[in-house]
């Protein structure tokens, strides 16, 4: 307990000066549940359908039956914010896991169940995350370069609230902790270099050569070089730049390989053309297939079947076969047999700050404003609080 008390004193303390500052960020911790369990000590209970407030003294657990209260989103299409959860001692537990900050209880999309929302200070969330994201023991530099880049990330969902296609404005959270956006942690994750990390670099974000915040984002290993957003899912961010990282070799997962057979590879043409991701129409039938001499550093690969040219990006591919088949974008094709092998290197979808490379970066000496200049030569490194 002395030791809980220390961290989260030592926790506040470092954020005082700047809580009027600091943005808090909301995160969604928890989706599509039948029933939440909150602890804490002095508890501070809002249930806002009714304005029903109550305090309870000492250590309780609140529980919420989410199939009961979701009735009340019968007749809307968006969510509904239920309940707010806050003790004083700035601390929350939900699936054995203690939480800085505050909880907010909100229907989900489809009104059949609930959504737990963490309220937290951005250099908090920050600190936590990158133990998740990262690795909390690698070099501080690579820690910071990391906290900069999941920063500007959090700042641009919060900033767009655009969480959701489906939601837009109306979702109650800022984005949700998982990989479609990016994965945080709970108040245990966060040590002295994670929080040194948060701290060096607190409110630092990579803009864009016009001063606009767009998306960062960061991959375990890029394999060698990395690449575009419009490269691997066809949106254009300004600023952007495939670079060379020759510091990922090394370090991290090693080369790969696949295979693919003959029908497995028929399916895709015939998803692929469904999907409208070539422009050729697909016959269906699969009688030869032809490869053009493919290099792993190219992001589109040249297939000839029935003697008709295929241009298909090796993204597409990714997205279709999945990360089993393809870890990474990184990849060559040649034809092997009856079906197609696949040799590969790196994790991830190789846009952005590639954190293997970061790391050996880092244990060279480079500072966290070296390796972000490297990896985003066309950004610019702002304080905004």
């Amino acid at each position: 307990m002395k030791v809980l008390i220390t961290i989260l004193f030592s926790v506040l303390i470092s954020q005082s000066s700047r809580a009027s500052e600091m943005p808090i960020v909301s995160v969604r911790i928890g989706k599509s549940l039948r029933n939440i369990l909150v602890t804490g000590l002095d508890l501070k209970r809002n249930l806002l359908f009714n304005k029903d407030v109550r305090t309870y003294n000492g250590k309780k657990t609140v529980k919420f039956n989410c199939e009961t209260l979701t009735t009340l989103n019968k007749f809307r299409n968006t969510p509904i914010l239920l309940a707010t959860l806050e003790s004083p001692t700035g601390l929350l537990s939900y699936a054995n896991n203690k939480y800085l900050g505050m909880f907010k209880v909100i229907t989900s999309p489809k009104g059949d169940s609930c959504d737990i929302i963490n309220e937290i200070p951005m250099e908090s969330y920050i600190s936590s995350l990158l133990t998740k994201e990262m690795n909390s023991k690698w070099p501080i530099e690579a820690l910071k370069a990391q906290a900069v880049a999941a920063r500007t990330y959090a700042l641009h969902k919060m900033r767009t609230q655009q969480v959701s296609k489906e939601l837009g404005s109306d979702a109650y959270y800022d984005l949700e902790s998982s990989e479609k956006h990016q994965v945080g942690g709970n108040f245990f994750d966060a040590t002295e270099s994670t929080n040194a990390a948060s701290n060096l670099t607190s409110g630092e974000v990579l803009t864009t050569a016009s001063g606009e915040i767009h998306p960062i984002f960061f991959h375990a290993k890029c394999g060698g070089r990395t690449l575009r957003p419009d490269q691997v899912w066809h949106n254009k961010e300004e600023s952007y730049q495939s670079v060379n990282c020759p510091f990922c070799h090394d370090v991290g997962p090693k080369p790969w390989n696949s295979f693919i057979t003959r029908e497995r590879l028929k399916s895709f043409f015939v998803w692929a053309s469904q999907q409208h991701y070539i422009k050729e129409k697909f016959s269906g039938e699969l009688n030869s297939i032809v490869l053009v001499p493919d290099e792993i550093d190219k992001f589109t690969v040249n297939f000839y079947i029935n003697d008709r040219p295929y241009i298909i990006e090796k993204a597409v591919l990714r997205k279709f076969f999945g990360r089993f088949i393809f870890p990474s974008n990184t990849f060559s094709i040649n034809k092997v047999g009856d079906g197609v092998a696949v040799s590969g290197e790196g994790l991830g979808h190789g846009v952005g700050l590639c954190q293997m490379g970061a790391f050996t970066m880092a244990m060279k000496g480079w500072s966290y404003k070296k390796i972000l200049s490297h990896y985003f030569p066309s950004h610019v490194l702002k304080k905004m609080y």
